[in-house]
């Protein structure tokens, strides 16, 4: 849904009365008070679609009183579910406030249309708290519950989707995983609406039930972490290592710095991890090897990181 900013004059008499909030109709005493100061009021907003009035109603009649002709309007495009949620915003917002019945009705009304947003962005929309939104959420319609109570997602402000709980989550990520095996975990926690170290923890998962290492670069073996790597540091980790300390986002950073001393200085730990290993006095051994086990994984889970996406799940 959009509304322009720029006002255009139209007819008195092409203009409908649109769906509003106000259950008490036009309040003739407000509606008196702007025909006196009609030239100083704002544009009516209007669905160019149907023509009809999204806010502004008083403003209609207190034109008509007057015997106006014509009035500037902002045109509004979009749904009648969203001319409703903009009217309702409106109305919220500025102007004569609505009741609170009639912000629990339009808050029940917003929930039927979108039951996917979150309670916060209802509530906001509608001038209630969270919590009136949840209560109406959990109102039995029929014999059944809403069936967005079932839904795993609900969509926010900022216009995100986020499951309604950690499991929620964990759940949407597996069977994204199980449908697009090779899909990255950036991809999967984006979709998912989790962390890329949930969406990884999930991964292993479920290696771990069926038994195997999942297919693709994405994927991590499991159960067992990754062992330290030999006692020669490969060539192209070096070469590679090279080229990320000329990186201008690396170089020119605390964090990118960082990043790579300490990338440089496990390279030459692995060179000669075999000599150090054979150095350590006996009863340190079993705690370096969890250690040990321990970065490993760390590095591996930050190479899934950063690894590039695959191709976005349908």
């Amino acid at each position: 849904m959009a509304q322009t900013d720029e006002a255009v004059m139209v007819a008195v008499t092409a203009l409908g009365v649109g769906d509003s909030p106000r259950l008490r109709g036009l309040d003739l005493a407000h509606v008196q008070l702007l025909a006196e100061n009609l030239h100083d009021l704002p544009p009516l907003l209007v669905q160019r679609s149907t023509m009809r009035i999204v806010d502004g109603r008083h403003r209609l009649a207190a034109a008509r009183l007057n015997g106006v002709e014509l009035l500037p309007v902002r045109w509004f495009e979009g749904s009648d579910a969203d001319a409703f949620v903009a009217a309702v915003r409106l109305n919220t917002g500025q102007g004569l406030p609505l009741a609170g019945h009639e912000r629990a009705t339009a808050a029940a009304r917003i929930l039927a249309s979108h039951p996917d947003w979150s309670d916060r962005w209802i509530a906001s929309v509608c001038g209630v708290a969270p919590r009136t939104v949840a209560g109406l959420r959990r109102r039995p319609t029929g014999d059944r519950q809403r069936s967005d109570v079932r839904s795993e997602m609900r969509t926010g402000r900022d216009g995100r989707r986020r499951p309604l709980s950690a499991e929620a989550g964990r759940r949407i990520a597996a069977e994204i995983m199980r449908r697009h095996p090779r899909a990255s975990l950036r991809t999967v926690a984006r979709q998912a609406g989790i962390s890329v170290g949930t969406a990884l923890d999930v991964r292993r998962r479920l290696a771990e039930e069926d038994g195997t290492t999942a297919p693709g670069p994405a994927r991590v073996a499991a159960p067992a972490p990754p062992a330290l790597p030999g006692p020669a540091c490969p060539e192209t980790a070096r070469e590679q290592l090279a080229r990320l300390v000329r990186d201008p986002s690396l170089k020119y950073s605390s964090q990118g710095r960082a990043l790579l001393r300490l990338a440089s200085a496990t390279l030459a730990f692995t060179e000669q991890a075999e000599t150090i290993a054979g150095s350590t006095a006996g009863h340190s051994r079993e705690s370096l090897r969890l250690v040990a086990r321990a970065c490993a994984e760390g590095w591996a889970r930050f190479g899934e990181y950063v690894a590039p996406d695959a191709d976005s799940v349908a």
